[in-house]
């Protein structure tokens, strides 16, 4: 079906970007209609990132949670149940079970033992760098949105 999906947010941030954004009076607005630009640019092919980006990160979790399961021994959480389809919202529900199944394996872990202040339950379970790799992938997928306001440098 045409426009596609992409074609229309691509016309709308051209028109942002080209009609609205010049015609902008203040340094604010100016920089708000930047982020929604920057927005839409993020959004421009998301339809055909965001599977792959999911059955990865998916596949990933899959293994944090069998590393937590390891380590908990007989107070192993259950994990969900894998989506029979590949559908964008199978790909996101799923996500969502296997991160709140880690979460309550890390409470599982808590509740094992005598935790003092630097001794975190994931640390014990071995799954903490797996965990900050997934989020710093999470982090990258978002790129280039960034927001930024006047006199204040882009991070």
């Amino acid at each position: 079906m045409r426009p596609t999906t992409d074609e229309l947010i691509v016309g709308m941030r051209n028109v942002l970007e080209d009609v609205l954004l010049p015609e902008l009076q203040s340094d604010w607005a100016q920089t708000m209609g930047t982020q929604m630009a920057l927005m839409l640019r993020h959004v421009e092919g998301r339809a055909e990132r965001e599977p792959v980006y999911l059955r990865e990160e998916n596949g990933k979790l899959e293994g944090v949670l069998a590393k937590a399961n390891d380590g908990l021994g007989g107070d192993a959480v259950e994990g969900p149940e894998a989506p029979a389809g590949e559908s964008l919202e199978e790909l996101r529900e799923y996500n969502g079970a296997l991160r709140e199944a880690i979460t309550a394996a890390i409470h599982a872990a808590y509740e094992q033992g005598e935790y003092g202040f630097e001794d975190l339950p994931a640390e014990r379970l071995g799954i903490t760098e797996a965990l900050l790799e997934i989020n710093t992938a999470q982090a990258q997928f978002w790129q280039p949105i960034g927001f930024s306001y006047p006199n204040r440098p882009r991070r």
